[in-house]
């Protein structure tokens, strides 16, 4: 048995070939284990020139090794300030404002002068954009855990938005903003000159330091798809083919292999935009919507952001929509490809994908599928039935539409429904006036320039952490927080679903629970339920805040535990676990239909642990306060749901997170779980390898730092350093967990005293988030919020003394 590296995406190798290159043809050792595997003619040059450069290779693949930062903050100020070296034109910071509503809504506008004197800059823009005027607080000095936490939450406070909600920019994917600017261009909508200027900006500033090429998300190495997309991006928003940021990029795009190696989403926003032939796409056959629900693969049953961006675009590739090529396009083409576009046979690329994008690649079942769906396309499918499924689509588009006021559940799926929009209703229509004015919901500016975000906002999830924590950390009982907790949870009962979705768009009832970012976007998530039902508890509840307790009702609170039970999965698909969105609707082996090739897990709902461990936060807090509503269904659930916890522990002590990264975040929500229910170092077997299996992660300076490779490999791997996020989150496990030696406690609190910063904040220093196993995301509030309660439970455990850490 020949012997593999320890690359994910060579996981799943047999012993004749890595799925590190697209498949067939010619071998080659691979250059990081030397085992012989298969590899395209269109990767040749690029491996050979990989081999022959190591140590531009350990840069580009962080599979093998994490990518060097060149010491720490250096990539940081790299990326800040390239595109000023290059003299890349930039807007006047001091003219941005950020505009927020009462349900959340954030929108940036580029005012003029004259404007500008007239409407301040908030702190937080003058923050985020580095303008002269934020009040900084002055330093002090900090002698003990309970200021530091103190300190932390007088900076953060300055962060907040009259309505409540703590704005940033929640970015980290480099396939989200293409998506939205693809849509513009295919729809002839121009972008606002200061918003180009600014798009162009974030992507020459996040371009890979070494090879100029961009991936998945910005910490990743250069790929195909990545590097495609925003090649193609820089170059609909004005830049020239000759500037130096797109030769450099060409060049990589070159290496690996050309805009043909991309996975199916690049390919598709390709197609759209007449730079790649729909013959060379793996068909999305809409004809899957007309089928009986009750059918085990019906697109309903999917999960709801792979049914979000698969509707609309089996409309876009059923009818092989294509806006006309104009001389812009006609450049791009020639550019992007390593042979003239005439000569390809675009229909023999269906399955070509470059090896440094694959992630996941496709199971014998979906090829078959592909071939004969295919097929059936090009010589069966009769021209009624397409004109009936696309009425079928478009119907459920349009539902989502209603559900969402047009901002679907993200930016992708907003993209292909805006192109769908256009080709189905016109650019005249009521309906494609809508998705133009919910543009910049998602879009979102800061010191780097501006971006396309994973949602509309974090605003909910933000919020109800910063009250929790606050009450935990024993800060909330002082007067000059009182205005900050009172604003979070007024934004918390706005945000509330009274309404229910419209009927026969495959949704589960919202009503009583919350979403993710905002009430508008319409999507209600199992622990940001949980959560935010928390903290409205904890005002209704505590004596200082007793003027808040009769602005929600009791009522809302029993809406929203009835949907936290109705999301319990049950049976024999995870019993006792809790989703995210909905319950689990179908099995996994739905996996092998995957199609996107660069994630993992995106076909079916999954149980997962942290949302899990929320859920059992909210109903064990909730059973406390209101004993008496369906008293035995909250018991039920929470005993199932730690059954539940306690299964889901990997044979280390760990379990493994799908939201942030990774052992360590999931490992933290689960050791709070069971405080929740009584449960200790001393008491649990489970508490008790939770906090051995995070004590054998510290290091030496006493923080922990766990890798986003993690999340890819499913396997511990470190972080070039301590983490400031990840530090607090081992320490409130432990904390919280009754961990009986205080000594590395101790060492964690001081790394995290020492690394804030005099005026209370602490630094970003690595994406805290990630989504489908291979995308890393940045939570900037994050650095503020885990942090503080870290301290603050320390200091109520070992200064104090208490051994009841929150109500």
């Amino acid at each position: 048995m020949k012997k593999y590296c320890g690359s994910p995406r060579s996981r799943n190798a047999q012993e004749s070939s890595c799925p590190w290159v697209p498949h067939q043809q010619e071998l080659f050792s691979c250059p990081f284990c030397g085992s012989c595997v298969s590899r395209s003619v269109s990767t040749i040059g690029f491996f050979d020139e990989m081999r022959a450069r190591p140590q531009v290779l350990y840069t580009m693949f962080q599979d093998v090794a994490p990518i060097i930062r060149v010491v720490g903050f250096a990539i940081e100020n790299y990326k800040m300030l390239y595109s000023e070296k290059i003299g890349l034109k930039r807007t006047d910071p001091t003219r941005w404002r950020l505009k927020t509503d009462e349900l959340g809504r954030e929108t940036w506008h580029y005012l003029s002068e004259a404007e500008s004197a007239q409407s301040p800059q908030s702190n937080y823009v003058k923050h985020l954009l580095k303008v002269d005027g934020f009040p900084t607080p002055k330093p002090e000095t900090i002698t003990s855990p309970l200021q530091a936490a103190e300190k932390g939450a007088d900076f953060f406070q300055l962060l907040q938005e009259p309505c409540g909600i703590f704005p940033c920019q929640y970015k980290g994917p480099m396939f989200i903003t293409p998506g939205v600017v693809i849509a513009n261009y295919f729809t002839k909508t121009e972008i606002p000159e200061p918003f180009r200027i600014e798009l162009s900006r974030f992507l020459v500033n996040y371009a890979h330091p070494v090879d100029g090429g961009w991936g998945l998300h910005t910490e990743d190495k250069s790929t195909a798809f990545g590097t495609t997309m925003n090649y193609v991006v820089l170059r609909l928003l004005g830049m020239d083919a000759d500037h130096p940021v797109l030769v450099k990029a060409r060049k990589t795009l070159h290496r690996l292999g050309g805009a043909l190696v991309n996975p199916h989403w690049g390919k598709s926003f390709l197609a759209l935009l007449s730079l790649y032939e729909w013959e060379g796409v793996n068909p999305t056959p809409p004809e899957m919507w007309m089928l009986p629900y009750e059918f085990p693969i019906h697109p309903g049953r999917w999960w709801v952001h792979t049914r979000a961006i698969y509707l609309p675009l089996s409309y876009l590739a059923a009818n092989r929509i294509q806006r006309e090529l104009d001389p812009l396009l006609k450049a791009i083409r020639s550019e992007i490809y390593v042979q003239p576009y005439e000569t390809i046979d675009f229909s023999k690329h269906r399955n070509t994908v470059c090896g440094v994008d694959l992630y996941y690649p496709h199971t014998k079942v979906l090829d078959v599928a592909n071939y004969i769906i295919a097929k059936y396309e090009k010589y069966i499918r009769p021209n009624w039935l397409l004109k009936k499924t696309n009425e079928r689509v478009y119907e459920l588009i349009q539902k989502d539409c209603y559900n969402t006021d047009y901002l679907t559940i993200a930016p992708l799926s907003f993209a292909f429904d805006m192109m769908t929009c256009y080709v189905h209703e016109g650019p005249e229509s009521h309906a494609f006036s809508r998705y133009v004015d919910r543009m910049n919901d998602s879009i979102f500016h800061g010191p780097e320039g501006m971006t396309a975000m994973g949602t509309n906002g974090v605003q909910v999830w933000d919020v109800a952490f910063m009250i929790q924590y606050l009450f935990m950390a024993g800060l909330a009982e002082k007067p000059k927080f009182h205005d900050m907790i009172r604003r979070g949870f007024m934004f918390l009962v706005r945000s509330q679903f009274d309404s229910e979705c419209a009927e026969g768009s495959f949704r589960d009832k919202r009503k009583g629970g919350w979403p993710f970012s905002t009430k508008t976007q319409g999507y209600t998530v199992s622990d940001c339920t949980a959560e935010a039902l928390k903290a409205i508890i904890m005002v209704k509840n505590h004596p200082t805040f007793a003027d808040m307790k009769d602005k929600i009702p009791d009522e809302n609170l029993y809406m929203a535990i009835d949907l936290l039970l109705r999301l319990q999965n049950r049976a024999s698909i995870e019993p006792g676990s809790f989703a995210a969105y909905e319950v689990i609707r179908a099995t996994p082996l739905l996996e092998k239909l995957n199609p996107a090739e660069v994630f993992n897990n995106i076909m079916v709902e999954y149980p997962y642990v942290e949302c899990t461990d929320s859920v059992v936060l909210g109903l064990t807090y909730f059973a406390k306060y209101y004993p008496d509503y369906k008293t035995d269904q909250v018991k039920f659930a929470i005993e199932n749901a730690v059954k539940y916890i306690v299964s889901a522990q990997n044979p280390d002590g760990s379990w493994y997170g799908c939201w942030g990264v990774c052992f360590t975040y999931a490992s933290m929500f689960a050791l709070e779980a069971f405080y929740t229910v009584g449960q200790s170092y001393n008491t649990s077997k489970s508490v008790k390898l939770g906090c051995e299996f995070l004590i054998s992660r510290q290091r030496e300076d006493g923080g922990w730092g766990e890798s986003m490779k993690s999340c890819e490999t499913h396997t511990y791997v470190n972080s070039e350093k301590s983490l400031v996020v990840q530090t607090a989150w081992a320490l409130i496990g432990l904390i919280l967990a009754d961990y009986p030696d205080q000594k590395p406690i101790e060492k964690g609190i001081k790394l995290l005293m020492d690394r804030q910063l005099p005026t209370g904040e602490w630094k970003f220093e690595s994406a805290e988030g990630v989504f489908n196993h291979s995308c890393a995301i940045e939570y900037p509030s994050y650095r503020f919020l885990f942090p503080i309660k870290a301290l603050g439970l320390y200091e109520k455990r070992y200064k104090a003394g208490l051994t009841k850490l929150y109500d």
